[in-house]
């Protein structure tokens, strides 16, 4: 994996988003100038790559020490590199860029979890954590201007165990995500060019900040979230800059259906009837203050 210095404001991690975290080092984040322990992970995919055959739909994938878990309805198209069209000095589907694409079938999935869809090792649990900061760097290859029934799902962020399976982002004919705990963006079949930052648990019903980014196809952009533990709230970031309308206050993060469990990241996009898009993965990373 590659961190420039150069490249901490524009392509890679925000800074205003991360401070008063050091930036990751082979993967990992060091403790934070302050002293905090922390834990983290980064990929950027350079070290993507099928480690495990399909077998009843479920493949394992591992990059740059982290394993994933994948589940395709079709897993021909999954999840694969985006291999260069030309160099990569001028081609933004670089090296270390992943697609993902489900089949044309009605509710097909494709969705990769790290940590092998087992390990947890973030929560936002008020009253047991400190700072959490996510980040992804994502652009989705085309989208409609307005509504239009059909469309792609698409899932960015952290979620639960068990999540990377069939039916295990979205309930299959349906607005509604799975019961699990989720925390990202999400963009339904039936919006247009926008996202909106979802949060839920098990068993809890699921609230969103409506429109939190505007998409633009073909485009890449980077959207995140942080934790505030201080003051027990969730603050919304698109392209470096927090969506500040989008704040989610410290009432919401101590009740239903505020996350409640350990989750992971994770990745998902669903066929909706008419419209198959391909969602590009440049990198994305995580981290937690002890």
């Amino acid at each position: 994996m590659q961190i420039l210095f150069d490249e901490l404001e524009t392509r890679l991690l925000s800074p205003k988003l991360w401070k008063g975290f050091a930036p990751p080092v082979g993967g990992i984040f060091p403790n934070a100038p302050s002293g905090n322990p922390v834990i983290g992970l980064f990929d950027d995919f350079l070290g993507f790559g099928k480690t495990t055959a399909a077998a009843s739909n479920v493949e394992r994938y591992a990059s740059n020490g982290i394993v994933y878990q994948g589940y395709g309805d079709d897993t021909a198209v999954e999840t694969y590199a985006a291999v260069p069209t030309t160099t990569p000095a001028v081609d933004e589907n670089g090296p270390g860029v992943i697609a993902m694409q489900a089949h044309t079938t009605d509710n097909d999935i494709s969705v990769i979890q790290a940590g092998g869809g087992t390990m947890m090792p973030f929560h936002v649990i008020p009253t047991r954590m400190q700072e959490l900061v996510f980040e992804c760097r994502f652009k989705v290859s085309s989208i409609h201007a307005t509504a239009t029934t059909g469309e792609t799902n698409v899932f960015i962020g952290l979620a639960g165990t068990g999540a990377a399976a069939n039916s295990g982002v979205w309930v299959d004919d349906s607005a509604s995500m799975a019961s699990n705990n989720f925390l990202g963006f999400t963009r339904m079949g039936a919006m247009s060019t926008t996202m909106d930052f979802k949060y839920q648990r098990v068993s809890g019903t699921e609230s969103q900040k409506d429109d939190v980014a505007t998409q633009v196809a073909d485009t890449y952009q980077k959207v995140g979230f942080r934790y505030h533990a201080a003051r027990k709230q969730c603050s919304v970031w698109v392209d470096g800059e927090e969506v500040t309308a989008a704040r989610v206050s410290s009432a919401i993060t101590g009740a239903t259906p505020w996350p409640s469990l350990y989750m992971n990241f994770l990745a998902a996009v669903q066929y909706q009837a008419t419209t198959s898009h391909v969602l590009y993965l440049d990198w994305w990373a995580c981290a937690q203050m002890l």
